[in-house]
This record gives C-alpha cells, structure tokens and sequence, in this order.
C-alpha cells in the first residue's frame, strides 16, 4: 500500500481531460484522503492550446470522475492561472488551495518550484503517453479522428452531451488560430 497523505495537489491543464489523466487522478487518490485538482492556465480557454475554459474542463473532469465510483467525495478544484513569475505562481497556490502534503506533477518547472521550497512531488506513472496526451486528443478531434477511446466514459459523455458545442469549441479555436 502506498504512504498516505493527509492532501495532495494534482496540477495540469486538462485540455482535454484524457485516460492519462484519469489513471494520475486514480493513482494520486489511492495515496491522499483529500485531493485537490488544480487547473492550470485557468485564464486560457481560447486558443489552440488551451480551447476550452477552466469551467467547462472541470465540468468534464467531474463528469469522469462521477462515472468512477469511490473517489469522488474526496476531490475538490482550484483554479490556477498562469503568472510570468514563478514565485508568483508558488504564493498564489499555498494562499488558494488548503494545506496540502505533497504535490503531483510531471511538468519538469512545478517539480523544481515546488522540491525548491520542500515540498515533496511525486511524478504519476505515465499511461500510454504517446497516445494519451491533450495535443493527441485536441489533434484527433481536429482531424474528426477516433478520440472517444483515449477520453474516459464520463467525460466523453459530457463532452457528447453538449450537442457538439466543445467539440466545435476545440475545433473552431484550433483553425482560428493557425497562422
């Protein structure tokens, strides 16, 4: 069994929410009673990168949360934009979101910033990363590719249920912002 901790922090843009992500969210809550889902780059929600706002991702990720019993009593989120100062950054996190033991994250700069000021991270197994990553989902849904398989059911039933409109989010802000 892996050590407990009291809260732990899971950061990432979530854009889309895919099965990588869902197995770093599973793997992060067996190790927590608490969890706290930071979207990062919560200010972005209309570029190529980033098309979807931080409202509709968390609506996607409860979504497949919801669809997997056991976890969901003990997740809550928070909204982290992105600043052009990493301390910044750090501060905004420690007064935002409550108190946490340990943080995870596989991004190479939340790893230095966080390990910098004595925070134990700890770096999710990654699952099938060439295929599960956003830039593969947000590509296939561009492409009107196979991406449903790579998108956990829940989320993949919210982003359906939506009569189209996230899908033509992503869609529409991806050829708007080509060059």
């Amino acid at each position: 069994m892996p050590k407990k901790f009291n809260r732990g922090l899971l950061i990432g843009r979530f854009q889309p929410f895919h099965k990588g992500h869902m197995h770093a969210v599973m793997e992060a809550a067996a190790m927590c009673d608490k969890l706290v889902i930071a979207i990062g780059s919560s200010q972005m929600g209309s570029t190529k990168r980033n098309p979807m706002p931080a409202s509709m991702r968390i609506k996607i990720i409860k979504a497949a949360i919801n669809a997997s019993p056991g976890i969901g009593g003990k997740i809550n989120f928070a909204e982290i934009p992105d600043f052009q100062d990493n301390e910044k950054w750090f501060s905004y996190i420690i007064k935002k979101v409550p108190k946490f033991d340990v943080v995870f994250s596989s991004n190479a700069l939340v790893k230095s910033i966080f390990r910098g000021h004595k925070i134990k991270v700890v770096v999710p197994k990654w699952h099938d990363r060439k295929r599960l990553s956003g830039t593969n989902v947000r590509s296939l849904i561009r492409k009107y590719g196979r991406w449903q398989s790579l998108v956990p059911k829940g989320a993949r039933d919210e982003i359906e249920a939506h009569n189209g409109a996230i899908l033509s989010k992503i869609r529409k802000r991806t050829r708007s912002t080509t060059r």
